[in-house]
């Protein structure tokens, strides 16, 4: 699809065509002015519907992320109400595809064509022919009882959880991080009483984004660990 915010769009073709391919598997977004990627899948999601859609926009794209929604007609998507998006009527111009939002602008966006989902795009990857995520999640184990405390840890800018006790119930989506590597700039925001009377302070260390498992993680939180004063670490 176009980026949802900066898209490059045309005005209705003078013959958008009446194309009769079936909406369903991955389709790849080709041709955008501003080198934007986007996947897109019609069902074949594991644990979903088959009329469920979901849609990446992969990183260089202003909206990047994903969005979900469903088919409710042969031609026709409403997304989650979280994306706060209009309708999409899917229009096909012999084998290529393209999205016509129902907001009256009537204008199309983005050119698909027929291809593969990929891997490890909004973290979701193609195994056994069904879009599985794997996505990753995670929350902080510590208990604030004593006089040194973890007032906050952030992992990428997302703030996570703090629980005193072992949870999955609250977590936070870890993203994807930034270069080849997933860098994750980790911020541990810390208060204690020492000597010279309380002190409150923030610390920055790194994680990768391959130091995450799918599903939920614990990071657990060490004091005095080497040059550190505090850090935290994913916990087997």
């Amino acid at each position: 699809m176009a980026p949802l915010s900066a898209c490059d769009s045309s005005a209705e073709d003078d013959n958008p065509g009446d194309g009769d391919s079936a909406v369903t598997g991955v389709w790849n977004r080709f041709g955008s002015e501003y080198g934007y990627k986007t996947d897109v899948a019609y069902g074949g999601i594991a644990g979903q519907s088959s009329d469920r859609v979901y849609m990446c926009e992969l990183p260089g794209s202003p909206s990047a992320g994903l969005y979900k929604g469903r088919l409710i007609s042969p031609r026709m998507i409403r997304w989650d109400s979280t994306h706060n998006l209009p309708d999409y009527e899917v229009v096909f111009e012999g084998q290529t595809m393209r999205f016509r939002p129902q907001n009256g602008s009537n204008t199309f966006l983005g050119q698909y064509q027929k291809g593969t989902w990929t891997p490890g795009a909004c973290d979701l990857s193609m195994e056994n022919g069904e879009l599985v995520d794997r996505s990753s999640s995670a929350y902080v184990r510590f208990d604030n009882d004593g006089d040194f405390k973890i007032n906050s840890v952030t992992v990428g800018g997302e703030p996570l959880p703090i629980h005193n006790r072992d949870t999955c119930s609250v977590t936070t989506l870890i993203p994807a991080g930034t270069g080849d590597n997933g860098l994750l700039t980790v911020a541990i925001n810390y208060s204690g009483v020492g000597v010279d009377g309380p002190y409150r302070r923030t610390q920055n260390h790194t994680l990768y984004r391959s130091d995450f498992k799918p599903d939920c993680n614990k990071l657990a939180v060490e004091i005095g660990c080497g040059a550190l004063a505090v850090c935290v670490y994913v916990s087997p």
